[in-house]
């Protein structure tokens, strides 16, 4: 299986964390940058709403939004198809992850499908944050014969329109985002998967909480603990099962937070230079944010090189991708 192109997409929005010391007296700046290490974030909220209402009514904010999580979706599958050079009538299959769905019905994936002109099957296969992992886990479980020659995968989200703006750290974590990436079995692609692993504990699903009409809330020491050993352990399982040469090939995690992946990385010695990551300045933007920091570092990728994925999230469960570059 191979990707052969990826796109993303990110609301023109910023707040950064001069905008959230300035609207919250409990929060600094240099708190922020310590604990948190990120800057600033992308948001579909425009700023002036967000200093008047502290987005205290999380129902209302869809009405004011820029952007949600179809026209996000849209444009970032707009550009892997353009990169690919494909039109929609030759995607076959669509697959789509939101932790914020415009709507229960139809599916979020029905959606963006309706909007570029896709008429290929298209669904929702949900997982939060590790939605990266579980698509290409999904997808590498099917014979090839029965899937069609493009698939077309989906993460996007909105989550800054759930974010309770009173609440130090989740106003310091949250950006919107969204990334999409084509995949065959047939036509080969820059990427080629060499192994997918996706798994959960359903019994600690509490710990992190997506409120349909009301704030994201998550227990935030046992998730950033678990998340730490849980990566680690990803990268482990794929170090001792592959010829992972961290002088080489590169990490990609999911983005949290700054200061939780820069202890992965250290973890297993894996050279700044070799670990990619965008949360430092959009913020951590659910499952879109793995797959679009690959996208946007497309150029860079080297022939011989793998990337190891490894993401975590709510669920709770977790995943990783083992791809070898190859042209």
């Amino acid at each position: 299986m191979y990707i052969i192109s990826m796109g993303s997409a990110h609301p023109d929005g910023r707040i950064d964390n001069a905008f959230l010391e300035e609207i919250n007296s409990t929060c600094s700046a240099e708190w922020i940058r310590e604990k948190i290490g990120i800057e600033s974030r992308a948001t579909s909220l425009p700023l002036d709403y967000i200093r008047e209402t502290l987005n205290s009514e999380p129902q209302v904010a869809p009405s004011v939004a820029t952007a949600n999580a179809t026209s996000l979706g849209v444009k970032a599958a707009q550009a892997a198809l353009d990169k690919a050079g494909l039109l929609p009538n030759q995607i076959g299959l669509l697959i789509c992850n939101t932790c914020r769905p415009d709507y229960c019905f139809p599916t979020q994936g029905q959606q963006i499908a309706d909007a570029l002109g896709i008429s290929g099957k298209a669904y929702d296969v949900m997982s939060a944050c590790p939605a990266f992992a579980l698509h290409m886990d999904y997808l590498n479980k099917f014979r090839p014969d029965q899937l069609p020659d493009y698939a077309l995968c989906i993460s996007t989200a909105a989550l800054t329109q759930n974010v309770d703006y009173r609440d130090r750290t989740d106003s310091a974590i949250w950006g919107d985002g969204a990334a999409a990436w084509i995949v065959s079995t047939r036509k080969e692609g820059k990427l080629r998967v060499r192994e997918t692993f996706f798994d959960g504990d359903p019994l600690r699903a509490a710990a992190v909480v997506v409120d349909r009409f009301g704030f994201f809330h998550q227990d935030g020491r046992a998730v950033r603990d678990f998340s730490v050993r849980q990566t680690v352990r990803l990268i482990k399982r794929l170090e001792s099962m592959f010829s992972v040469d961290w002088s080489r090939d590169i990490f990609i995690g999911h983005q949290a937070n700054r200061t939780m992946l820069e202890q992965i990385a250290r973890n297993r010695e894996v050279p700044e230079q070799n670990h990619w990551h965008n949360v430092t300045f959009l913020g951590n933007q659910a499952g879109a944010g793995a797959p679009a920091v690959l996208c946007e570092r497309w150029e860079e990728l080297k022939p011989g090189q793998q990337v190891v994925v490894a993401v975590v999230g709510a669920g709770l469960s977790w995943g990783s991708v083992l791809l070898e570059v190859i042209k």
